[in-house]
């Protein structure tokens, strides 16, 4: 079996976004050193910009760093091999081995004070699982926690939500109630089909409408990420693809649940990523 190409539509806009900011790049600084403060909003935009987009492009890959692992990653060389073309297989096996497992071991111990003692018990017979290499048992433990956590938080207002099985709704309600009239000048696209980039690109717009506020900083250096990351694992599938011989281009919630992965399809870092959305989610969850 053999990955599907990712969506180019994230990289594309960072790519056009970087040829935006080289551009206008000598404008700003002249501006910024004469306190021009138009100079200064329109740099201190396509940063923003520029940043969201780096970190939809990683979430297309499937992964959401917590804050303090983020040094072990080399985010310029993940960038550079995206941008030539370098296979999705070899992106994720170099992000992997930047990990030991001490690392994935320290990711649930932190989670674990968000669980249940239930969770408990699966988030740790997961990491055994992953240990013995086990990954195809490993992530469908971890993604049916993952689903249960959007669901658990939605069902604390159970009449603001239509449907209350369908996770992608439910953690986009939860953003949408928290987060978007306070924090940001758009809806966050919860009600929104996958199909033909529609709820991606309205992701984009949702988080380009930020509104600076200091006090959701620690925040929106988890839900960034962990949402462009939430996107891509409840992805679109298309079931012919597996008539094919391809699987998606990172782990999804749908061909878990509805087992049509082989066993050997899930990999190391499939199982890596999910512990690192289970952990951004829950400590996301813990905050509200």
């Amino acid at each position: 079996m053999r990955k599907k190409a990712a969506n180019s539509l994230f990289l594309d806009y960072l790519i056009e976004n970087e040829a935006k900011f080289e551009s206008q790049a000598d404008t700003w600084i002249e501006g910024v050193q004469e306190k021009d403060h138009k100079s200064l909003e329109e740099l201190s935009s396509s940063l923003n910009e520029r940043i969201i987009l780096q970190k939809a492009c990683f979430g297309e890959l499937g992964w959401c760093f917590p804050s303090f692992m983020k040094k072990l990653i080399e985010l310029g060389k993940v960038m550079f091999d995206l941008r030539n073309g370098v296979s999705i297989e070899e992106i994720d096996l170099g992000i992997a081995e930047c990990f030991l497992e001490r690392e994935i071991e320290a990711i649930v111990i932190l989670t674990e004070k968000f669980l249940s003692d239930s969770d408990k018990k699966k988030i740790n017979l997961a990491f055994e699982l992953y240990l013995k290499q086990e990954y195809f048992a490993s992530s469908m433990l971890l993604a049916g926690i993952i689903d249960s956590a959007s669901i658990n938080q939605a069902l604390k207002k159970p009449n603001t939500i239509e449907n209350i099985s369908q996770c992608w709704k439910c953690y986009g309600k939860v953003i949408q109630e928290n987060f978007a009239t306070k924090y940001f000048s758009a809806e966050f696209p919860y009600n929104k089909s996958a199909k033909k980039d529609g709820r991606s690109k309205a992701t984009i717009d949702f988080f380009e409408s930020i509104k600076h506020d200091e006090c959701f900083q620690d925040k929106k250096e988890i839900l960034i990420p962990l949402s462009f990351a939430m996107l891509k694992f409840f992805d679109d599938s298309d079931w012919t693809d597996k008539k094919n011989g391809i699987i998606p281009s990172s782990v999804n919630r749908h061909w878990l649940a509805h087992n049509m992965y082989d066993y050997d399809d899930i990999t190391r870092a499939d199982c890596m990523k999910l512990f690192f959305l289970l952990c951004q989610i829950m400590e996301l969850y813990y905050k509200l």
